[in-house]
């Protein structure tokens, strides 16, 4: 069954009592007009898939809101009996045509959009299955269940709720933990300092960490040698980053965003285009401002009217780095003048490209205090491997 032909539905959990936290979850506030309702319901209606929210208690409340963002609910009589009831009033309530469905408590609404999308493909190749997101082996959500699989989970006893059923699911149909990279898919908010967590990191929902950078670099089978490139050319843009913004406070440049973009710039190396062939992706998955960033990493003019962005860290940092190891701008373009020796028209191309990046590095060095390549091979030089980090918590009852 192809990706096309599915017809998923999400079903969002907000039944429950918020013991824990000591407020009502489902409409706590994550920023000035954002709730963790309105966060899933706004991120499953723009991918497309309609959206089920099971009431409970405060039930008024749940589907007053819920009819504001134009989603359907139905009414768990029980919710005193815990989450996997709303689970089966959930399933009870699916639309006959449905033949997928995210099971998503709406304690949960760090989940990115690329995660629905990430399942949504392992399901249009083997439909049966129950898809589970895992970032670096961990167990997150919302799971993906299939017709089959709901079929099942809807005679379960009720032993250990719905992991509890999804584990006593027949082979053929059996969950199957898919790597995401997505962090925040086993992030929830289960009590006060949880939420704080959440609120602080919500800006950062936007763009990929480099921990999940490079989980998608992982992901995506890039080979060692790939990966050593990627990872110099992040760790430089991210140095110049973090120095602009101790030379000058209120410039706008992202040091994480600027690691993110030097990491992934190659993301998709070998296709035709490859620049823009990882932008589209990357917009595919909802991630404008990383898809910018790889876009004209190969070819960018910086007008003197204009600030120095993430943007040009990372194109700047590309031409500075051959492999894993520094590289001077000029020696970077001779190799390149020199394979298209015979072609006048390549070869002022290229011209044109290397006074591009050396205006470029005039503006940067500027800012930076001195020369830009002195600072790229001190951080190359001063590169560690990364280590990943873990968020807390994952839950299926």
């Amino acid at each position: 069954m192809p990706a096309a032909s599915l017809k998923p539905a999400a079903i969002l959990l907000a039944a429950g009592f918020s013991t824990r936290m000591r407020a009502f979850k489902p409409l706590l506030p994550l920023t000035k007009d954002l709730t963790p309702l309105r966060a899933l319901c706004a991120m499953y209606t723009e991918l497309g898939i309609p959206v089920l929210v099971v009431s409970g208690h405060r039930a008024d409340e749940v589907e007053e809101e819920a009819a504001r963002l134009q989603a359907r609910t139905v009414r768990n009589p029980h919710p005193e009996t815990g989450m996997f009831s709303s689970v089966l009033a959930g399933l009870s309530a699916l639309p006959a045509k449905c033949t997928h469905v995210f099971v998503h408590p709406v304690d949960m609404p760090m989940t990115r959009p690329l995660t629905p999308l990430f399942l949504l493909r392992a399901a249009g190749k083997e439909p049966a299955r129950t898809y589970v997101p895992s970032f670096q082996g961990r167990m997150g959500h919302p799971p993906l269940l299939s017709g089959a699989a709901i079929e099942h989970i809807r005679t379960w006893p009720g032993e250990n709720g719905l992991r509890g059923a999804m584990d006593n699911l027949p082979p053929p149909l059996a969950p199957c933990p898919l790597p995401v990279p997505d962090r925040f898919c086993l992030l929830d908010m289960d009590t006060p300092e949880n939420l704080d967590s959440i609120r602080a990191l919500w800006p950062q929902r936007g763009y990929l960490t480099p921990i999940e950078a490079l989980e998608l670099l992982r992901i995506h089978g890039v080979p060692d040698k790939g990966l050593a490139h990627a990872q110099s050319v992040g760790g430089v843009a991210a140095a110049w980053a973090q120095r602009l913004g101790a030379l000058h406070p209120d410039c706008p440049v992202d040091a994480e965003l600027a690691h993110s973009g030097g990491l992934l710039h190659d993301l998709c190396k070998g296709l035709p285009r490859h620049a823009q062939a990882a932008a589209m992706y990357l917009r595919e998955l909802r991630l404008p401002s990383l898809a910018r960033l790889v876009e004209a990493h190969h070819d960018l003019a910086l007008p003197e009217d204009a600030p120095v962005t993430e943007r040009e860290l990372v194109c700047l940092a590309d031409k500075y780095v051959h492999g894993a190891k520094p590289v001077a701008l000029e020696e970077r373009f001779a190799a390149k003048l020199a394979q298209y020796a015979g072609d006048a028209e390549a070869c002022a191309a290229i011209h044109g490209r290397l006074e591009q990046a050396q205006a470029m590095e005039a503006r940067i060095g500027a800012l930076l205090g001195g020369p830009p390549a002195r600072f790229a091979a001190e951080a190359l030089n001063d590169a560690k491997a990364e280590k990943p980090a873990h968020c807390t918590s994952h839950k299926h009852n």
